[in-house]
């Protein structure tokens, strides 16, 4: 049993987004998976085959307990009905409490397709009369973190304690250093904008993410202490 799980369109997408969120789980002794939909074979730079070991190794150093790839092919995912049921499977196998998912956007189609791949599979792994292998599985909460297209948050999450993993993650991706470095590059853009998010919440580096339901809080003011 996981207690976080979370989906990636390709393989980096999770590190840029949350990977500070997954190391800091990690390192408290959480179980987290992270599960990449495509191998991104299609992307920038490198091969599938060089993605997924530098996931791995990327993997290794955030902590996760596994990953896995679905392999649905890059720039043709979809959220068919095969697709879901395949990755309600893969949601009923680990009985995660918590997804993560991508918030979806307009530049990249595996993005948005990836979110209503989520949902439905999460949908799916309730249904008993959904036959996987595997005993149904209710998700407690789907949260779905910023790629591009901006949100107003549900909730930040404070990854200053667990930056360095995070930035160590994705380096392990030196097949997509081309597209992260440099000033005008995806990496300064991420780390700006966790600055800006950190900076909300009166942190140094924050990560947002949105919820479709309220989150419930019995106490605000423990909560807030």
């Amino acid at each position: 049993m996981l207690d976080m799980l979370a989906f990636s369109p390709h393989p980096d997408d999770v590190e840029l987004c949350c990977g500070g969120l997954i190391a800091k789980l990690c390192a408290k002794g959480y179980r987290v998976g992270i599960v990449d939909l495509t191998k991104g074979e299609l992307g920038t730079g490198g091969t599938g085959e060089i993605r997924m070991q530098e996931a791995a190794k990327a993997a290794k150093i955030l902590g996760v307990e596994v990953r896995e790839n679905m392999d649905y092919g890059d720039c043709r995912l979809n959220s068919g009905f095969d697709e879901a049921k395949r990755l309600a499977g893969i949601i009923r196998q680990h009985q995660p409490t918590v997804l993560i998912a991508p918030y979806g956007d307009e530049q990249h189609p595996d993005h948005a397709a990836s979110r209503e791949l989520v949902d439905k599979a999460a949908f799916f792994a309730k249904l008993p009369k959904i036959e996987t292998g595997h005993k149904t599985h209710q998700i407690k909460m789907v949260a779905y973190y910023m790629v591009h297209k901006t949100f107003a948050p549900s909730f930040v999450v404070d990854v200053t304690k667990s930056y360095d993993k995070k930035l160590e993650a994705i380096k392990a991706y030196k097949s997509q250093m081309e597209l992260m470095l440099g000033i005008e590059g995806l990496l300064t853009s991420i780390e700006l904008r966790d600055q800006l998010y950190g900076l909300k919440v009166g942190v140094k580096h924050g990560e947002p993410f949105f919820c479709n339901n309220p989150l419930k809080i019995d106490e605000p003011v423990a909560f807030l202490r």
